[in-house]
């Protein structure tokens, strides 16, 4: 037993060794800004693609050929259906959950206080530190609540207070509050929780994939 611990322990040892070097020396830290673009291509593109296809498909003949025409659209037209009833079986539809939130309860009458997803008490301004990350959710949501997980997961929000002479950008000035900045906890790339923040370059960072947000 003593020794199956100790080669345990020494190849654990050796692996976090491993991903610590791999990466520090092979992973690139270099930050690659992604700029978001319009995916469509330009109209002389399409329509050089569309007069392509409709070459082609007069070259093949496809359009006389109607038994095998109409059996390609059958086949084709039934496809979908097995994975459609794949996937209805898997739960509930979600309709349109994922479009709303918690916080679209509060009204300029009847505001939601923020609670500190750490200590469940509502924050004040002066609790926030410059220079910190505070982790909050809106007022009525309970940990102890059957679908807690499903809320949170659309309703964390990051707090950042930043000296409100390092803020760059108008628009963050007139919504923040004395440099106090709300942000979406929920990563933009595949949906993970941000958690890491840097205060000097007041960037925040998504442990899962390195995504850096300014």
């Amino acid at each position: 037993n003593f020794a199956l611990g100790m080669t345990l322990g020494l190849a654990l040892f050796l692996i976090g060794a491993g991903a610590v070097h791999w990466a520090r020396t092979l992973m690139s830290d270099h930050e690659i800004p992604a700029e978001r673009h319009p995916i469509e291509a330009d109209d002389e593109v399409r329509a050089d693609v569309i007069e392509q296809f409709r070459t082609g498909a007069a070259e093949s003949g496809f359009g006389r050929r109607k038994m095998i025409r109409n059996t390609l659209i059958g086949s084709m037209a039934l496809v979908p259906l097995s994975g459609v009833v794949l996937l209805r079986d898997l739960g509930p539809l979600p309709e349109d959950k994922l479009e709303h939130t918690g916080w679209e309860e509060a009204t300029d009458a009847k505001p939601l206080q923020l609670i500190n997803m750490n200590t469940n008490q509502p924050m004040k301004a002066e609790d926030i530190i410059t220079g910190s990350l505070t982790f909050a959710m809106p007022e009525g949501l309970s940990t102890h609540d059957e679908d807690f997980q499903q809320r949170i997961a659309k309703d964390a929000l990051m707090l950042v207070r930043i000296a409100p002479e390092n803020i760059k950008d108008d628009k963050s000035k007139e919504k923040g509050f004395e440099g106090i900045l709300a942000y979406s906890k929920i990563c933009t790339h595949v949906g993970c929780p941000i958690s890491l923040y840097e205060q000097q370059t007041h960037h925040a960072l998504c442990p899962c994939h390195q995504s850096t947000f300014d």
